[in-house]
């Protein structure tokens, strides 16, 4: 039973889908675990992905209360990575709400009238700068503010460490965003959530930043993080313990609280019937359980918004796949930098165990007999997903939170590989942990590809397979009617 609160909510995702997506599913939760209103403002190239998103939440027999979650689309820049239009649009609507005057849906044209209570709480992306000081600045500081960190949380040890040094006297050096973001001098870093690692580690694709995305957005991340009321995250306080509990220890500091939240995933299934290519990759899946057996089938992706920087080594995993006679879907979604050349195309089309597609319905894909491993970047959507799935990885990391999740992963849970061949340029130095100096060519990564798959489907894969399945059950009671994400959201409730 929900209690009326009379509170209300301002969410406001960064218009990266890996950001906005689980905001979806904590939007709607909050609506069911109380009496509150959420206004969620988007971007119009997202509003129908929010909608169906959040519908995801709500069985048939449930009704989504709109009048208290309110999805509202504020105008955007052409850019993808440019968020300075939609914050622009979000401060013009902020100043609107704060003000009592109505709201019009720039994507749907509905006109929303002003709600009679000023927001209690605003949940503002790690990204949006410029919002977060918008918000912070009006009403005499009566809206709290809280960052939403989309991300697995020992992606954040480097921040929390250059932020603890802070004040610790002269001869201590202070490691930068900007330094973090685009240093590969071989320093060694010992970072509190993290193995000892040397720089290019955690870039170990050399990933280029957008044009002023570290100095103008990520370089203010600390000073968010000071300012912040506290912090929500969509990562499962169970999945790196150790990781959980220093960051609540780092803010309890300061008298503040994290609020773990994840996994965030929706309890319906995506409705793909209007998407014919989804029936095809459900045939594909079927077919290849009839032929090829249970745990067969490879699932490949890097997530909506990365891709590996050399496309030769990608293909040289696809060769061995195909040599191997492994049957594995392909998601193009992130590959803005380059397709499969012609040739590849060719050879995957008289491949007849191979599909490649632009976008795949990844939470059906992941959960169907016939898929048995994922090849993905380690991005933390994906993760928590595909250990709710109960497959194991084989993690390509790139950038962010990714190579620590994958050390996690692969050393820590002992639940994935790592692959270490793939590692580009300066990324490719010698690895701290085991002294290992990767070859990085492309006959490395055939030869490295073909071990893994050995040892995945053998009794290390078993292994791996079987611990994956006792993380998944611990995962899934997150949100079970005692579980700690659903009394860490009813906490933040509570404190509002």
């Amino acid at each position: 039973m929900t209690m009326d609160t009379g509170k209300h909510v301002v969410l406001f995702p960064v218009h990266f889908w890996g950001h906005t997506r689980t905001m979806c599913t904590l939007a709607a939760r909050l609506v069911q675990l109380r009496q509150v209103t959420v206004t969620f403002f988007t971007v119009p190239s997202f509003y129908n992905h929010v909608r169906a998103e959040i519908d995801r939440e709500f069985l048939p027999d449930e009704e989504l209360p709109a009048h208290r979650l309110r999805v509202i689309a504020v105008e955007q820049s052409k850019e993808m990575h440019d968020t300075s239009g939609a914050e622009a649009s979000f401060k013009i609507a902020w100043g609107k709400v704060m003000e009592g005057q109505s709201l019009v849906c720039a994507h749907a044209g509905t006109q929303f009238e002003p709600y009679p209570v000023l927001p209690n709480v605003a949940i503002l992306d790690i990204f949006v700068c410029d919002a977060f000081d918008v918000v912070q600045k009006s009403n005499g500081g009566r809206t709290k503010v809280y960052l939403w960190y989309p991300a697995a949380v020992v992606g954040l040890g480097r921040v929390i460490r250059a932020m603890t040094s802070r004040g610790q006297g002269d001869d201590v050096q202070i490691e930068t965003i900007e330094e973090m973001m685009t240093s590969y001098k071989g320093a060694l870093i010992r970072d509190p959530f993290n193995p000892p690692m040397y720089d290019y580690e955690y870039n170990p694709q050399v990933f280029p930043s957008p044009p002023g995305f570290v100095e103008n957005v990520m370089s203010r991340i600390p000073e968010m993080m000071d300012k912040a009321e506290g912090v929500v995250t969509f990562d499962a306080a169970d999945y790196a313990p150790h990781a959980t509990k220093q960051l609540r220890s780092y803010f309890a500091e300061t008298g503040r609280k994290v609020y773990y939240a994840g996994p965030l995933i929706p309890r319906r299934e995506e409705d793909t019937s209007k998407d014919p290519r989804s029936e095809e990759i459900a045939k594909f899946l079927d077919d290849k359980l009839a032929s090829h057996g249970k745990g067969s089938v490879i699932y490949i992706s890097f997530g909506s918004m990365f891709w590996p920087m050399d496309n030769a080594k990608l293909w040289a995993v696809i060769d061995v796949l195909m040599e191997r006679n492994i049957p594995f879907v392909m998601s193009c979604v992130a590959a803005w930098s380059s397709k499969p050349p012609e040739e590849m195309q060719e050879q995957i089309a008289r491949y007849s165990h191979g599909i490649m597609a632009d976008w795949v319905p990844q939470h059906a894909l992941l959960n169907h007999p016939a898929t048995g491993w994922y090849i993905s970047h380690g991005g933390h959507n994906s993760t928590l997903e595909t250990i709710l799935a109960g497959v194991p990885t084989i993690v390509w990391p790139i950038i962010a939170d990714q190579p620590p999740n994958a050390i996690h992963l692969s050393e820590t849970l002992d639940v994935a590989f790592e692959l270490i061949e793939v590692r580009h340029g300066e990324g490719a130095g010698k690895i701290y942990r085991n002294g290992r100096v990767p070859v990085a060519t492309v006959d490395a990564v055939k030869a490295e590809m073909r071990d893994i798959l050995e040892r995945a489907y053998g009794e290390e894969g078993a292994r791996k397979r079987v611990k994956i399945m006792s993380l998944r059950e611990t995962l899934q009671s997150a949100w079970s009617e005692d579980g700690i994400a659903k009394r860490e959201v009813e906490a933040l409730l509570d404190a509002i």
